[in-house]
């Protein structure tokens, strides 16, 4: 309810019968649905996780030795990636989106890897070309000109895990 003061020669209090209730309701429902939007979808996060590789090249990864492992960690703050690539440490740089995911400056070290050292050659050319992903579940896969290149099963990582 809105009132009007006029002065004239008489003060007078008129009634503005105009109800600004409905227009008020529709302006705070507008707010709320467009204060609820988000442009694209959430980029998930893969920190704290321990990425066991599965599958490379459509191949289930089997290792000579027990004790090699490929592997990734992600740090998000940072855009950062580390892990083990059979007998070796890597680490480099990766860039995400909604569907996006590359590799860069990928470095590691150089030590012999007898027995897996071809996994390891196949993992790092593999991740040169990846550029996107999809998340499921505890199941990352990247991708490389829509093929699937490589899948990993997420393990919750603790502080007992070795992120280097």
């Amino acid at each position: 309810m809105v009132f009007a003061i006029s002065f004239s020669s008489k003060c007078k209090i008129e009634k503005n019968t105009t109800d600004m209730r409905p227009l008020l309701a529709l302006f705070f429902i507008v707010l709320v649905t467009l204060g609820g939007c988000k442009s694209g979808k959430e980029i998930p996060n893969l920190d704290n996780v321990k990425w066991k590789l599965t599958h490379l090249n459509g191949k289930e990864v089997v290792l000579n030795y027990p004790e090699n492992e490929i592997f990734m960690f992600f740090n998000g703050t940072e855009k950062k990636v580390n892990g083990r690539a059979a007998c070796n440490r890597y680490f480099g740089n990766y860039e995400i989106t909604d569907t996006k995911l590359t590799f860069s400056s990928i470095g590691a070290t150089r030590m012999a890897c007898p027995g897996d050292g071809e996994w390891e050659a196949e993992f790092f050319q593999t991740l040169e070309t990846v550029d996107t992903y999809t998340l499921k579940d505890d199941v990352l896969t990247l991708y490389s000109k829509d093929q699937p290149v490589a899948v990993f099963q997420g393990e919750k990582a603790d502080i007992h895990t070795p992120m280097q």
